[in-house]
């Protein structure tokens, strides 16, 4: 989000770094779009002396979900806004999931454009916001105008798989929250819609439940990083004797997918990048990704919002 309000060099302290891999992705087109913060990672975890070291004026962590980590309360949490500075997240809203008791009342479930229009507001930048939200609507608009018809729209499943395929977990397509919020305005049916979640965020299953459901379209996650051998990944399915059976694998409609930790601006390449995926026919055939590609270079013609305009809204000149 800071990134998208031309804050990105704001960001001070940040606890993993595998966001910024993803943006690069999608941004690296985009001229003068730097990732300022890449380079801000820390150890995972956080303690009031870091926090009093750093001395942020804003910090964009849900509290309720700070107060579940080692050594803090409410009473810490306190401290820290009194004497540093406020604390802005809503960390559970990724999918609607239930805050600890203490924070239950009154807690509230916020979108990722709403979420934005919030920060864009402590950081003073509305119009960024509000140019950049026009772009979202008018992507949208395109979306709803040109979906098939229910019927005629694919099976999918969205999953994290590991290289190696010993690890699989499916992620539900079209759930609320921010996580699907690049998955739900493309209304393709959940092949695994019928899943028993139990309250998390994914489920961990075999091969064999996968080729059950049989889906037409695999969305696999996390795979657009330098960290992620994606054409290995498809080899392997390829070469499996239970996961070759995939009509999915069979048909080469095995995708590479970003991240669910997404801002506005990954949104927007990720709505794009989906809907060609699953409907080629309506939004255009998606080139497809090799191992350290960046994001592909549609022209005007082909693309579902305008990069264009998106590039100048970053650089302050739209």
């Amino acid at each position: 989000m800071a990134t998208a309000l031309g804050q990105g060099e704001t960001v001070n302290s940040l606890w993993w770094d595998g966001t910024a891999a993803a943006m690069e992705y999608f941004t690296a087109g985009m001229d003068g779009v730097e990732i300022e913060w890449a380079d801000e990672t820390g150890g995972y975890g956080f303690g009031e002396e870091e926090l009093y070291a750093l001395d942020s004026d804003l910090h964009l962590v849900d509290p309720a979900w700070a107060t579940t980590q080692e050594n803090w309360n409410r009473n810490d949490i306190e401290e820290i806004a009194d004497n540093v500075g406020p604390w802005f997240g809503n960390y559970y809203s990724r999918y609607h999931a239930a805050p600890s008791e203490e924070w239950a009342d009154g807690y509230e479930y916020n979108s990722l454009w709403q979420l934005f229009e919030q920060v864009a507001s402590l950081y003073g930048e509305r119009a960024r916001y509000e140019a950049l939200a026009s772009v979202r609507d008018d992507l949208l608009a395109t979306v709803d105008a040109t979906l098939p018809a229910e019927s005629d729209r694919p099976t999918v499943a969205y999953l994290s798989v590991s290289t190696d395929l010993s690890s699989i977990y499916v992620l539900r397509l079209n759930a609320e929250g921010y996580w699907n919020t690049h998955t739900r305005p493309l209304g393709a049916v959940d092949a695994f819609a019928d899943a028993e979640f139990d309250g998390a965020a994914f489920n961990q299953v075999d091969m064999e439940a996968v080729v059950e459901t049989d889906p037409d379209a695999i969305l696999a996650l996390w795979t657009v990083t330098d960290s992620v051998d994606f054409d290995r990944l498809r080899q392997n399915l390829r070469d499996d004797p239970v996961a070759s059976d995939l009509s999915a694998v069979q048909n080469d409609r095995v995708y590479a997918q970003g991240t669910r930790w997404q801002g506005p601006l990954m949104n927007l390449f990720q709505l794009e990048m989906m809907a060609k995926q699953l409907y080629p026919d309506q939004f255009g055939e998606w080139p497809g990704y090799e191992n350290g590609d960046t994001y592909p270079e549609f022209g005007s013609d082909d693309q579902l919002f305008d990069h264009g305009r998106v590039t100048e809204i970053l650089g302050g000149t739209r």
